[in-house]
């Protein structure tokens, strides 16, 4: 027995944190066959053989095959991780790079930055979708690949598939207040109202009640704020919405202090991440390492592995339990349409994504921003299927972030020129 695992963008230096995860609970969830498959040859070659020899090191055997062949890798999976860039860190950069020139913040999953980059994502993952349902038609697939809800409101209502997202936000939350409660983690359980990348916990369950209310008294906000610098820089965020906010928050009620940190960066994150990534692949290059690197978590992506390979194990029944995935609303947020993808917290057993029912409601500011935020999404998939800018620019006034035409319109056209050879669609 075993389980068949498919690796969609194994070139990532990502990639061997799954390794991690998969070595974390060898006998837990067997890996009978490993799959993994990039379009970059050259970083398949190096990222993949690393991962050969860190498993090996560990006493694991899988079959392995490495292929830039989407149907040999994909063929009989039983879980289909994807975790592509749609080109790669140099488009990163673009997004990052071109809006502050218009006054708008630059980031690659937020704002308009954000938005290029579903526009080129989705067609891709739309190709790999149409690939699983040929080839492993029974398979999960789990996507990573940003900006993950935006993905994942495709690939629910867009494809037959069985797929789930996934972002380490959650569970890094998870962790941070673990530690701030004193507890571990598989103790505390997070309810959160909340889009990928936009949202709050608005309930945390620990020993059988709703410990929130007094987590937010002003006195432990203070006990917080000395042990955890996060918690005072968000604070006033945490007091605005009476919950605990999801970290990219910041780019929707400190947008003037973020677009002047971006301006005065003397680099943006991607050409940070381009220096890491060199380091890293030098790292795996080298076959006398066989164990995963310090300094990838330099490359963010914190609990990354746990997240993914938990989720399987829960998926394939061998370990039931709670997740903070991306799915389907199906009433979870009332205030939303059924089938608006929402992040929120399940319990996942065999085949089976059970969403867990909020006990607090969220608060108004909260309700008015992830409306806003799930029309803007909902657009975008729009947009990224039809090449239609006018749907493209009603998606962005959506947007809290973007809704200034007189910005927003000139930065679309920049960035569509730009990515030209990666969004046909918008020049056919």
């Amino acid at each position: 027995m075993g389980i068949k695992l498919t690796i969609v963008g194994a070139g990532s230096t990502y990639c061997p944190e799954l390794m991690q995860g998969l070595i974390h609970r060898k006998m837990l969830l067997p890996l009978k066959e490993l799959r993994l498959y990039d379009i970059d040859e050259t970083r398949l070659g190096i990222v993949g053989a690393f991962c050969e020899h860190v498993l090996l090191e560990n006493g694991m055997e899988p079959r392995i095959t490495r292929t830039g062949d989407l149907a040999r890798a994909l063929d009989g999976a039983d879980f289909v991780v994807t975790q592509i860039r749609a080109g790669k860190l140099e488009a990163r950069i673009r997004d990052e790079k071109i809006p502050p020139g218009f006054h708008m913040v630059g980031q690659e999953t937020t704002g308009i930055g954000g938005f290029c980059n579903a526009l080129r994502t989705i067609p891709q993952i739309a190709q790999i979708a149409d690939a699983v349902e040929r080839y492993a038609p029974k398979a999960w697939l789990i996507n990573f690949s940003n900006p993950s809800g935006i993905v994942t409101e495709y690939l629910l209502n867009h494809t037959p598939l069985k797929a789930v997202g996934l972002c380490n936000l959650p569970i890094g939350a998870q962790e941070r207040i673990a530690k701030l409660l004193d507890l571990p983690m598989e103790q505390v359980r997070l309810e959160t109202a909340s889009l990928n990348h936009c949202g709050a916990i608005i309930a945390v369950h620990a020993g059988g009640a709703d410990v929130l209310p007094r987590m937010l008294e002003p006195h432990a906000l203070d006990r917080a704020a000395k042990q955890d610098a996060w918690i005072q820089n968000y604070r006033p965020i945490i007091e605005l919405l009476e919950a605990i906010p999801n970290d990219y928050l910041q780019y929707f009620y400190y947008r003037d202090r973020k677009l002047a940190e971006q301006k005065a960066a003397p680099q943006t994150r991607g050409e940070a991440c381009v220096e890491i990534e060199a380091r890293l692949l030098s790292y795996y290059a080298d076959e006398r390492n066989r164990s995963v690197p310090s300094m990838l978590s330099e490359r963010g992506g914190h609990l990354y592995s746990e997240a993914a390979i938990a989720l399987i194990a829960s998926l394939s029944g061998a370990a039931p339990g709670y997740h903070v995935v991306d799915v389907q609303s199906r009433g979870v947020l009332d205030f939303l349409p059924d089938s608006s993808v929402i992040e929120t917290s399940c319990y996942v057993e065999k085949n089976s994504i059970t969403r867990i029912p909020l006990t607090r409601e969220p608060g108004d500011v909260l309700k008015s921003l992830l409306a806003s935020v799930k029309a803007y999404e909902s657009l975008a998939v729009q947009a990224a299927l039809t090449g239609d800018r006018q749907t493209a620019l009603r998606a962005l006034a959506c947007n809290p972030i973007t809704a200034d035409l007189d910005l927003a319109a000139p930065c679309l056209d920049e960035m569509l020129v730009q990515n030209r050879s990666l969004l046909p669609r918008f020049f056919s």
